[in-house]
């Protein structure tokens, strides 16, 4: 299943945020962000989103820091497609965390 949310819908945005994230880690959410935190036992990786529309994203060998419009959650994927004035970007739940 895919959710699509704009930022004007804040509120559902980030209720879909938690509970997309909810299995693979801890979700902490504040009236403007919702923050995702992996076991780093696991694998080390963050996805943070704020209700300005900044959003950063790190693991292993990788980070990326932009500003977002658009957020796709598909549930079947484990993936948060990011899309704004930068382009689009990809986040991917890792395989360490799945089914962990």
């Amino acid at each position: 299943m895919k959710v699509e949310h704009s930022l004007e819908q804040w509120n559902d945005l980030a209720t879909t945020f938690e509970a997309f994230f909810s299995t693979f880690g801890t979700t902490i959410r504040t009236e403007d962000s919702c923050t995702f935190v992996a076991d780093p036992k696991k694998v080390d990786t963050t996805f943070i989103l704020h209700r300005d529309g900044r959003f950063s994203a790190s693991m292993p060998l990788h980070e990326v820091d932009a500003r977002v419009d658009n957020i796709i959650f598909t549930e079947e994927e484990k993936v948060v497609h990011c899309k704004g004035a930068f382009g689009e970007y990809t986040y991917r739940v890792p395989q360490q965390l799945i089914g962990a």
